[in-house]
């Protein structure tokens, strides 16, 4: 259930912050006090769009949360898939606007509002006028059917197999070409892999290619740094090398062995000294040549493979590895086109066979939708005579459709008759708008044990309504009041009466800048407010006794 909501700089709401009963809570309160501010906030936690204009005028930023407790078992379940965890059976949702666009929160953890979305999906379903327009759209009917059908595993087959067969479909298209297509897109396939071939590029080959020519273009300059490491160090015509100077240092301290205890350590450094003298002079010497006999010749060709990598580069791949990976995919695609017909020939029969899976399971799904349809029918004409909609119809149509869909091969859509002796006809023929909202009321009823939503918010559910059908509500949002946690926005007094909390949403001005607040109304609080309600703007002793009534008569008194 939403245990707390905390509001912060939203619209007119300076801070807030509301505790819900578990069970059925009402709000009420004048016309633009703040009502919708409070939905719109919880909208803002189930990731609806947000905007700018959201933010309290003067602020940076708007910040809403919701905690969550009570969580019941296949809620938590269903978080868990999606890598949240529950402490304690609860889970706190936020959402922070500002300038930059916000941040969504789960747990304290920054997530993506798609998470949020998916998330809050599971904790809380908001029911207002936008969602009842929706059920007058015929594509949303059967989705709504198979909520209340078993056929789950089913549509998850289905689905699988359909996304398959849209992938076989695809790859067949793109085989399918025209043979003089086919013999273009050849020709340009062997081009390119001859052209790589016959260039064959190898790995590190261009950086060691720059590097050899920086080398012979230093040739003069190198050879200068060998002569003089060489004679410094291990061979010259005239003098002594570093070398030398060791051997007749070495030689010198033999005849200090037996006076000079460390002679024969000293010996063994200047003996390695001038091995590595020889070393050091023999390995820049071998990095100092060239190996060019004819420097111009070896700069030329460095400098035509080269232009030649550079060309392969512009065409095929920034990179060696690039090249030669477009060369592969080039012979893949080639060999794919050669064999086309062959490959469509074996697609084909892959394809006819996932369609034989999905016409199976579709049928599967059609009979469930069709047991389903039949029970759904029963019980929302059930329902909506309990609604005052005495002489209504209720039929929930499933044809089959000529192709496979992404939810099947049924066509769904649901039609009412809402007076004797009236056709069946759509929803959006004949339904008012207060036939419409107990339509929607009526559904949710009948779904509630499917969706299992642990918190059910109704926004304005009495449009349109007439006193004794909104009692009728009333005692309705208490029986779903008694699975799951109601909360709904009310302008009827018969609703309000029959509430285990009542809150009042009322807005004044606080240095001069108008501020939306709320507050739990006690037993003389709800009289005053429920009979306000009754009678407008002027409360009267009858409106009083009438409120009065009201509210013992929903408290059993």
């Amino acid at each position: 259930m939403l245990k707390e909501l905390y509001i912060r700089n939203v619209a007119i709401i300076k801070e807030q912050r509301i505790t819900f009963s578990p069970r059925f809570n009402v709000l009420t309160g004048e016309t633009g006090a703040g009502k919708s501010i409070i939905i719109g906030s919880i909208a803002l936690i189930c990731g609806t769009r947000s905007s700018k204009e959201m933010i309290r005028s003067g602020e940076d930023s708007a910040f809403v949360s919701a905690l969550f407790s009570q969580i019941p078992d296949s809620a938590e379940k269903k978080l868990m898939q999606l890598g949240i965890s529950c402490d304690g059976g609860e889970a706190m949702l936020s959402r922070e606007l500002n300038d930059g666009g916000g941040t969504a929160r789960i747990n304290g953890r920054a997530v993506p509002v798609s998470l949020l979305r998916d998330a809050a999906m599971i904790l809380i379903n908001i029911h207002g006028q936008h969602q009842s327009q929706a059920l007058l759209c015929e594509e949303n009917h059967i989705d709504y059917l198979d909520a209340f059908s078993n056929a789950a595993h089913e549509l998850e087959q289905y689905s699988a197999l359909y996304n398959d067969a849209l992938r076989i479909k695809s790859r067949i298209a793109s085989l399918t070409r025209d043979e003089r297509e086919k013999q273009r897109r050849i020709e340009i396939l062997k081009f390119q892999i001859d052209d790589i071939n016959f260039a064959a590029p190898k790995e590190n080959e261009e950086e060691n290619l720059i590097a050899l020519r920086m080398k012979i273009q230093s040739a003069e300059k190198l050879s200068k740094i060998d002569h003089l490491i060489t004679r410094a160090l291990y061979r010259t015509e005239k003098g002594y090398t570093a070398s030398d100077l060791a051997k007749k240092a070495t030689e010198a301290l033999t005849d200090l062995v037996e006076i000079m205890p460390k002679a024969n350590e000293y010996i063994d450094y200047l003996t390695e000294f001038t091995y590595k003298c020889e070393e050091i002079a023999d390995e820049v010497s071998k990095e100092c040549d060239t190996g060019v006999k004819n420097p111009t010749d070896a700069l030329d060709k460095i400098e035509e493979r080269l232009d030649t990598l550079k060309r392969l580069q512009h065409k095929y791949g920034t990179t060696v590895e690039e090249i030669l990976k477009f060369r592969d995919d080039a012979k893949a695609e080639l060999e794919e086109i050669e064999t086309s017909d062959e490959k469509i020939e074996e697609l084909t029969d892959e394809l006819n066979g996932i369609r034989k899976q999905m016409s199976s399971i579709a049928g599967e799904i059609t009979a469930k939708r069709k047991t389903a349809a039949e029970m759904l029918e029963a019980r929302m004409e059930a329902e909506l005579k309990y609604l005052e909609m005495i002489k209504v119809r209720f039929k929930v149509e499933v044809e089959r459709s000529e192709t496979f869909t992404p939810k099947g091969v049924d066509q769904v859509r649901f039609l009412i008759s809402a007076n004797a002796g009236e056709p069946l006809a759509p929803l959006s023929k004949i339904a008012s708008g207060g036939e419409l909202s107990r339509t929607m009321l009526a559904l949710k009823c009948a779904l509630a044990d499917k969706e299992q939503t642990p918190t059910l918010i109704f926004d304005e559910i009495d449009t349109g309504i007439s006193g004794k059908t909104s009692y009728k509500i009333g005692k309705k949002l208490v029986d779903c009041a008694k699975t799951s946690q109601v909360i709904c926005v009310t302008h009827s007094p018969q609703i309000a009466a029959q509430a285990d909390m009542h809150l009042h949403v009322s807005k004044h001005e606080v240095d001069g800048r108008t501020q939306s607040t709320s507050k739990i109304l006690d037993r003389e609080g709800r009289i005053n407010e429920i009979a306000r309600i009754i009678g407008a703007e002027k409360i009267t002793d009858k409106t009083l006794t009438a409120a009065t009534e009201m509210l013992d008569e929903a408290s059993g008194k």
